[in-house]
């Protein structure tokens, strides 16, 4: 593929590593900084580990391993049976940058691709994305964002199968009872084009490419930014 990229662009990664990722997520923010591509949603699956946001409380990890990062929010989990979404976007307008109203956006995004499927999906006064189920509120989806000079990254967790749960049970994600952690069932492929699907209604057409289309990424490329 030639670049720059006039179209935004959606791609499968499978599973990869966590810092691997957020090397990549970092690349790719240079590249809609400088114009190569307008924007990228970056869809995947993380080996178990443990990270943490700008706000953490280690009272909510005690004993467990984790991953600083710079994105907003507490400790999390990420494992197996997890649909990992990271939108790379543009969202400045101007010198403007409404943070707020990109996240509900996002959340919007969420909850708009769940009741295509059956769930009444919320936010409610906890971060994430809420489902009732069997009378009781359940948290199905993790959201956490980072902004570099007006571009997203960092994203959306949302749980597809039991086992995608249990590694919340060593830890109080975001300040939670683990308990709360609830999963959907759908499946990934499908929620993955709905969630395509969503996006390019509110950023514009999103074209899917495969992992190795992607722009090439060299050590040098990589370099620690600071957020907004």
């Amino acid at each position: 593929m030639d670049y720059p990229c006039t179209s935004n662009l959606a791609v499968d990664l499978g599973r990869i590593d966590y810092s691997a990722c957020l090397d990549l997520q970092r690349f790719l923010v240079g590249e809609v900084r400088s114009g190569q591509i307008p924007g990228v949603l970056l869809f995947l699956e993380h080996y178990p580990v443990y990270t943490i946001g700008r706000k953490a409380d280690p009272n909510n990890y005690p004993m467990v391993e984790v991953i600083k990062t710079d994105r907003g929010g507490d400790v999390t989990y990420h494992g197996p049976g997890q649909l990992v979404i990271y939108p790379i976007l543009r969202i400045a307008s101007g010198d403007r940058i409404d943070v707020r109203a990109f996240v509900h956006q996002i959340e919007d995004i969420m909850i708009d691709s769940l009741k295509s499927y059956g769930y009444s999906a919320t936010v409610g006064d906890e971060p994430g994305i809420w489902i009732e189920e069997q009378g009781r509120s359940r948290k199905v989806a993790s959201i956490g964002m980072a902004i570099d000079h007006g571009i997203s990254y960092h994203g959306i967790a949302i749980n597809l199968a039991p086992g995608a749960i249990s590694g919340f049970e060593k830890i109080r994600p975001c300040g939670l009872n683990p308990d709360v952690m609830g999963y959907v069932d759908v499946r990934r492929d499908d929620l993955m084009k709905t969630i395509t699907d969503n996006f390019s209604l509110r950023f514009g057409q999103f074209r899917t490419i495969e992992r190795n289309d992607l722009p090439p990424m060299h050590s040098s490329d990589i370099s620690p930014r600071s957020t907004d």
